[in-house]
């Protein structure tokens, strides 16, 4: 990683915009599954936003698009003017400017507004391959530039996924596993093992396994869809983001039952059942 000297407010100068109504928005990890499916999806999602004072765009001639890498890092996935916007429950049947059919409608709940948006291709090269530090306020995801510069980390040479960590690195939360590259839940899906969740509250932990078809992100992704995945003392629990990693990867001519043993043999090396949220 290559870290510059050198902050987004100099580079906006520099390609000649000027700072006065710019605002940086880091949006959270809808935009980031969005972005994942495609610059198309990533414009529509955005092109929606709250209708009230906390809006990111409000009083914005620029926005420069940013969304999650690592805990206060952001990726820059592009720029765009604000042309126009409107109350959507004055005016429901109008799309935004960069509407598409193929993504999720947002327009469903009324209670937001719509923005007409255009791409700033004079930063188009910079997408995917500029990361900035946002810095510990990532509450406040939204800033005017001339207030709040950002420390560039990298440029990358090209705009690529970053390198899968490897099985035993990995780590990541309930959350944020639909918003993974494309390769990483490739990776997850291809291996199954022993895994574990941790409540990011109580630090409780649960050791689950996966031996089906689809591997780890097979097994995950019931927890992205309901939150307990089928499990008794997680379904009597709120819905929480689980912190989650990989604990033994299975050999791939173990048997279902051989993984559930190595999943016991954790169980018990952890204390999940007398302290944690493993009910058997």
């Amino acid at each position: 990683m290559t870290t510059y000297d050198f902050t987004t407010n100099e580079l906006l100068i520099k390609r000649g915009f000027d700072l006065e109504r710019t605002r940086y928005v880091r949006h959270d990890h809808r935009a980031l599954a969005a972005w994942r499916r495609g610059v198309g999806n990533f414009d529509h999602f955005v092109s929606y936003q709250r209708d009230d004072s906390l809006s990111p765009y409000n009083g914005a001639e620029l926005a420069v698009q940013f969304v999650p890498q690592g805990s206060t890092g952001a990726l820059f996935v592009g720029a765009h003017y604000i042309v126009e916007s409107w109350a959507a429950i004055e005016n429901p049947e109008r799309n935004p400017s960069l509407w598409t059919p193929l993504e999720e409608d947002y327009g469903q709940d009324l209670n937001h507004r719509r923005y007409d948006l255009v791409r700033v291709n004079a930063l188009e090269d910079m997408v995917g391959r500029l990361i900035i530090d946002w810095g510990a306020a990532t509450r406040s995801w939204s800033q005017w530039a001339e207030r709040k510069p950002k420390p560039i980390v990298e440029l990358r040479a090209t705009a690529e996924d970053e390198a899968f960590p490897g099985f035993g690195e990995f780590a990541s939360t309930i959350q944020e596993l639909l918003t993974l590259p494309a390769s990483w839940q490739g990776a997850l899906a291809s291996v199954n093992g022993v895994y574990l969740l941790v409540c990011p509250e109580t630090g409780e932990q649960y050791v689950g396994s996966a031996y089906g078809e689809g591997g780890f992100f097979g097994r995950w992704a019931s927890y992205a869809a309901n939150g307990h995945g089928g499990n008794k003392l997680l379904l009597k629990r709120r819905r929480t983001n689980y912190a989650v990693s990989i604990l033994e990867i299975a050999s791939p001519d173990m048997s279902a039952s051989e993984i559930i043993n190595r999943e016991n043999a954790w169980k018990v090396k952890l204390g999940s059942r007398a302290h944690g949220l493993n009910a058997n």
